[in-house]
């Protein structure tokens, strides 16, 4: 009897592993054969995005009915912190919005999958090459690219053409006029539009903003020299006239509104939908956020490259989604993203939010060729690749901190681009 009662335990206890071994298997599965696909977005947290993105997940699911899709907003600025406490913690959503910028950190901590198997290589020749080759690690697809929101400037078409003024091209000709579209409208003694709206925060918002600006004057946040070895040019000459730049634009000719530090990209985008500010360095992505709170405004904004000194620049200001290395659905999630990123959903996505496409099918079409889509087109042949390094995220708040005291003119350009610099090879003698 103590034999058989000692086997019987053990067959419940082999039957409860094996009972807990299915469940984990089956997690994001119910009773009615339903998978359930947990997806992060920070197109949640934006408008028109969020709704648009709802609608497109809805149309999925009505044509796929097994398949239920749950999205977890998160901020983009939250975005990186959040995946790496959750990577920490094994728990990972099915799906989640990745960026060049951080998919180096995913990859090396282990959660993003290969998508360029569970894609196929046939597939992904619909893409942009030098898009795929962006969002890949040693060959492998980290994310698949949704839209791209390279930097451009955009300006009020409208007013440009009531001063007589033309698009600038170079940084002196953006002072002018930005001094001449800078008024005091109502003549109470007080400013009330100004000729350029500044993101001046202390993030990856800004920093993807300022870069641009820094390589049109010839520097690079980091780069290769001729032996292959990381240098950074932070402490050059043409970083100094970068930042100086923007520290004039806020301190010296006064075009940019008050509290510059504070203001993020909703709070720019806002003012330049109410008629406060003529000019902003941007993503297509402002475009639907703009016309959201104006609609007046359709057909009034035009776009341009970011203006230079030496040379045009620009990012790709890639986003798209991974799928986790741990996911159990990694074949529905695909299927999903798929349908996100066909021709017609990403004609839609152009067409509300303004960001770009990056199918070689939608990029053909002519509503990309608008006065207002027009200058981003442009500037996507001017983007940069971003250096292959961990740790790029961080160089983005060195950058960010150096134009933040720059804009306050609290300390010399000498002494902030050295800061800069110190704090980038640091960084980069870590490598």
């Amino acid at each position: 009897m103590k034999k058989i009662k000692m086997g019987l335990v053990f067959l419940l206890f082999i039957v409860s592993v094996l009972s807990g071994c299915s469940s984990k298997e089956g997690a994001g599965e119910s009773e009615d054969g339903v998978v359930t696909l947990k997806i992060m977005s920070v197109s949640q947290t934006e408008q028109p995005d969020g709704e648009l993105e709802q609608k497109i997940a809805d149309e999925y699911m009505k044509q796929n009915p097994k398949v239920k899709i749950e999205f977890i907003g998160v901020p983009m600025n939250d975005l990186y912190k959040k995946l790496t406490t959750l990577a920490t913690s094994n728990d990972l959503p099915d799906a989640f919005t990745m960026t060049p910028e951080f998919m180096r950190t995913a990859h090396d901590m282990g959660m993003t999958a290969n998508l360029t198997g569970l894609l196929g290589e046939e597939y992904l020749k619909d893409f942009y090459e030098n898009i795929i080759d962006e969002a890949s690690i040693n060959g492998e697809l980290q994310l698949i690219p949704w839209n791209a929101t390279p930097q451009a400037l955009i300006f009020r078409g409208d007013w440009f053409e009531e001063e007589g003024l033309e698009a600038p091209k170079t940084w002196d000709e953006f002072i002018e006029v930005a001094q001449k579209l800078t008024k005091d409208k109502d003549g109470d003694g007080q400013l009330d539009q100004w000729g350029f709206g500044l993101v001046g925060t202390r993030n990856g918002s800004g920093a993807s903003r300022f870069i641009p600006i820094l390589r049109s004057f010839g520097a690079a946040e980091i780069r290769k020299d001729n032996n292959g070895n990381w240098i950074t040019d932070l402490g050059s000459d043409e970083a100094k006239k970068a930042f100086q730049l923007y520290g004039d634009l806020n301190n010296k000719y006064k075009v940019v509104p008050p509290g510059v530090t504070e203001s993020g990209f909703p709070e720019v985008a806002s003012l330049f939908a109410t008629n406060k500010v003529a000019m902003m360095i941007t993503g297509p992505n402002a475009l639907g956020a703009i016309y959201a709170e104006n609609p007046d405004l359709k057909g009034k904004v035009y776009s341009i490259p970011v203006p230079k000194d030496i040379e045009y620049s620009s990012n790709f200001g890639l986003i798209g989604y991974g799928i986790s290395e741990n996911s159990e659905h990694k074949e529905e999630v695909a299927d999903y993203l798929k349908f996100l990123v066909n021709k017609e959903n990403s004609l839609q996505w152009n067409k509300d939010t303004g960001r770009l496409p990056t199918r070689k099918d939608v990029g053909e079409s002519q509503q990309l060729n608008t006065p207002e889509m027009a200058g981003y087109s442009e500037a996507i042949t001017y983007a940069f690749h971003l250096p292959e390094i961990s740790s790029y995220s961080q160089f983005q708040d060195i950058i960010a901190e150096a134009y933040q005291t720059m804009l306050t003119n609290s300390e010399s350009v000498e002494n902030i681009v050295k800061k800069a610099e110190n704090r980038a090879e640091d960084l980069i003698s870590k490598e």
